[in-house]
């Protein structure tokens, strides 16, 4: 009995057994441990990426030549079509002056009708040889700035470059009207504005589409009457750079 108890004593007594940790496994490895991939180290982080700002068709000290055509629009009386030539230096990438010149014919305008005692009908244009807005000729000279240069990727197929740009100067216009409704037309000069806000979409580095929307404003004399007048035009054409290398 005495030795049973004695078993009993030192069993309690001795420590326990700790079990083995187990091995790790031998495909875990830290990120510090991956290797490094090749080339990778040219990029750096995204942060450090440089942005593509670089200007692939360039303008500074070209000449460019653009035949022009334009519509007005949203005209009372006479709308106005043109056809003409603009040419335009450019002193650097932003800057540029330009010189224009259109011939133009004057179209009744859709809304306007006369209204009898019984029906409504479109007028004819002996009975509007007194109303504004009849341009024969309009010539001008315009200071440019371009401050947008962009790209745009069409379906991912090619990359569509163009610049944004606004450009405003002082207009000559030949207006055709008559001092009453009884009186023949005549021709007169008028001195006026235009501003333009357009853009230039270039498919090489010498040839372009240019597109434009312009306000033209100038005084017209109305049955002896000063009125300022206003010709909201949409232009447009292709145009070609000279010069430089």
């Amino acid at each position: 009995m005495i030795a049973l108890l004695a078993l009993l004593l030192a069993a309690d007594a001795a420590p326990s057994e700790q079990p083995a940790p187990k091995p790790a496994p031998a495909s875990a490895v830290t990120v510090a441990q991956l290797p490094s991939v090749p080339g990778a180290s040219q990029y750096g982080a995204p942060a450090s990426l440089p942005p593509v700002t670089a200007q692939l068709f360039h303008l500074g000290g070209l000449l460019e030549v653009q035949p022009m055509f334009s519509f007005s629009v949203g005209d009372p009386f006479w709308r106005t079509v043109g056809l003409g030539v603009r040419v335009e230096h450019h002193f650097d990438e932003r800057w540029s002056i330009a010189a224009h010149t259109l011939g133009s014919i004057a179209l009744l305008a859709a809304p306007v009708e006369l209204c009898g005692q019984t029906i409504c009908s479109a007028p004819q244009s002996d009975r509007l040889k007194s109303t504004p807005g009849n341009l024969q000729l309009l010539a001008g000279a315009e200071l440019g700035w371009a401050p947008v240069y962009g790209k745009l990727s069409l379906f991912g197929e090619r990359t569509l470059h163009f610049d944004a740009y606004i450009a405003a100067g002082p207009e000559l216009v030949r207006e055709l009207i008559a001092p009453d409704a009884a009186s023949p037309e005549v021709g007169r000069w008028a001195a006026g504005g235009r501003i333009s806000l357009g853009e230039r979409l270039f498919f090489t580095d010498r040839f372009m589409i240019r597109v434009a929307a312009s306000e033209l404003v100038y005084p017209s004399r109305v049955r002896g009457l000063t009125e300022v007048e206003r010709k909201l035009s949409f232009e447009g054409g292709v145009a070609w750079l000279f010069g430089g290398r």
